[in-house]
């Protein structure tokens, strides 16, 4: 994949370990530090989904490839520089605030158990469907005065992936902010 190139990984190592330090359970970091980087986290993750999905789609109705190729580039390159620390802030900071809610256990309340198999699966459409068509879109775009059929395919399937995988951790903030008591 062209866009992990030296410089982005560069930008990804910086901002995971930056995600990662700003997240450890250092006794100086308050319960309110932890509450504030996985709001940041929160913002970042499910801010970029909607934002790229924003560009993608606008990118699209153009129909010129340049245009959509940058588009696609930038995509790629905001899920390492966004999501990626996103998820980080959310996934570690939340472990260290969920024991709260559980009566001392990660997973003992019910809206933190259905929200990390919710973050989770949003996850797994990211990494199983997500990625590779955003590759794809990039090769797609790549070449030529016109966007394929092919391109039209593919970028018709990160769309509806896309909705899912935007839906999913949508519904995992809902249940962070309402903390619903599911069952028991």
């Amino acid at each position: 994949m062209n866009y992990l190139n030296r410089a982005n990984l560069r930008l990804l190592g910086l901002s995971f370990l930056l995600a990662v330090i700003l997240s450890l359970p250092f006794p100086f970091y308050t319960r309110q530090w932890h509450k504030f980087m996985h709001v940041v986290g929160a913002v970042l993750f499910i801010g970029n989904i909607v934002v790229t999905a924003a560009w993608m789609f606008l990118a699209e109705r153009t129909q010129k490839p340049a245009v959509v190729h940058f588009a696609a580039k930038a995509v790629n390159q905001a899920d390492l520089l966004f999501t990626i620390p996103g998820v980080l802030l959310i996934f570690i900071n939340g472990l260290i605030l969920a024991p709260a809610f559980g009566g001392g256990n990660i997973l003992g309340a019910s809206w933190v158990v259905v929200a990390l198999i919710l973050l989770a699966l949003s996850g797994i459409v990211w990494g199983g469907f997500l990625l590779r068509y955003q590759h794809q879109l990039v090769q797609l775009s790549a070449s030529g005065e016109n966007l394929s059929p092919a391109f039209a395919a593919v970028f018709r399937r990160w769309v509806i992936w896309g909705v899912i995988a935007t839906i999913l951790p949508i519904f995992s903030l809902v249940l962070m902010v309402f903390k619903p008591t599911l069952w028991g």
